[in-house]
């Protein structure tokens, strides 16, 4: 887990990079900027426990920690992180959270799709107005970094915002691959429904509706969806 502070998570992107190799850690030190915490030693706050109410507000930091700074709750984490795991801001347009939810990584063109808030004033969208789908270059990332001058001096990397059809509102979630087209999790907005949708992340970005209902009902506000690694049926949520 990336701590990073609820100002970044709405208007940049931030990438986790390590000097040297992303996969390649030791566990027997932790690196700068790192705290482990056992889960399992907060499963139960107790009946007169203070707990939190908001999740942005008021955030989980037990140890106290000055942020920014990753959070590790398995061990194996560490070996993403590498020896020496930093942050830098990688995309960044101040007061629109363009990069809120939704992040599906295409590695074939080494893309990363995102969308924006949903229905929020931050994301620019409400029951008039549509959120936005865009992308960046992580070959762009790479390249900007090769030439920025130090390890955590921020780039800023060119969003691509997609073109997509009207019957793609307000994304919520995204996940994939999905047999090579973004999978894209749709609440609807006003008249226009709920719905899931497969979208080629090759130009033109052709969208395909695959579900708009439950037997005939409509579904409420469709929000997550997982596919199941080995059999590939699509798992998803619907907000009661």
């Amino acid at each position: 887990m990336a701590f990073i502070g609820s100002s970044t998570r709405v208007s940049a992107l931030t990438l986790l990079y390590a000097i040297g190799s992303l996969f390649v850690g030791s566990s027997s030190a932790l690196p700068n900027n790192t705290v482990t915490i056992n889960p399992l030693s907060y499963n139960v706050y107790g009946s007169n426990a203070v707990f939190r109410n908001n999740t942005f507000a008021n955030l989980f930091n037990p140890t106290n920690t000055t942020a920014p700074f990753f959070q590790v709750f398995d061990p194996s984490f560490l070996t993403v992180l590498g020896d020496s795991p930093s942050f830098r801001v990688i995309a960044s347009n101040p007061g629109f959270a363009f990069a809120h939810e939704a992040p599906i990584w295409v590695p074939s063109t080494q893309e990363l799709f995102f969308a924006s808030a949903a229905g929020s004033p931050s994301g620019f969208s409400d029951i008039n107005h549509n959120n936005q789908v865009a992308k960046i270059s992580l070959n762009d990332v790479t390249t900007a970094i090769a030439q920025s001058s130090n390890a955590t001096a921020p780039v800023n990397v060119t969003v691509t915002t997609l073109d997509l059809p009207d019957t793609v509102q307000m994304t919520n979630a995204g996940t994939g691959p999905y047999n090579g087209s973004l999978l894209l999790v749709n609440s609807g907005r006003g008249p226009l429904p709920p719905n899931l949708v497969l979208v080629d992340p090759a130009n033109p970005q052709n969208a395909t509706v695959i579900l708009d209902n439950f037997f005939g009902r409509q579904f409420n506000s469709l929000h997550n969806a997982k596919i199941h690694p080995t059999s590939g049926n699509i798992f998803f949520t619907d907000v009661a």
